[in-house]
This record gives structure tokens, C-alpha cells and sequence, in this order.
């Protein structure tokens, strides 16, 4: 399987690709790129995915919904 990237941008972007390394099932790393004009980024990349795959489907979505809801009022 070809690495998957998501990018994931604001505060807590480390955290939540840290977080999204650690669902079940799901293998890979993540990197905290330089940054420009105090944007924080993430980029995770996922090299591994085992199980079934609407489970895995399912916690991604999770996850995001999550992370998105913990952001949605900042900005």
C-alpha cells in the first residue's frame, strides 16, 4: 500500500495526528513542518491499515468529528 497523507492544520495538529496514528488498525507516522506566520500543520502519513474496513472507516470518522468539533469555535 502507497502511503496516505492527511494534513491536518491549527493548534493541537500534533496531538490529533498523534491521535489518529493511534486508532486501532492503523500504522504510519507524522511529521510538524516549519512553520510560516505561527500556523501549526501536521502531516500524517499512514503506511498500514489492518481490519475490517468499514470499523476503520467508522473510527476515522470519529475521530475526525472529534477534532473538529474540539476546534470549531476557535477561530
Amino acid at each position: 500500500m502507497a502511503g496516505i497523507q492527511v494534513g491536518i492544520e491549527g493548534e493541537g495538529a500534533p496531538a490529533a495526528a498523534e491521535a489518529l496514528l493511534e486508532i486501532p488498525g492503523i500504522s504510519g507516522s507524522y511529521e510538524v513542518p516549519t512553520q510560516r506566520e505561527g500556523t501549526l500543520a501536521a502531516i500524517a502519513t499512514i503506511i498500514g491499515i489492518v481490519g475490517g474496513a468499514v470499523a476503520l472507516a467508522e473510527q476515522i470518522r470519529k475521530w475526525y468529528q472529534e477534532w473538529h468539533q474540539s476546534h470549531l469555535y476557535r477561530y
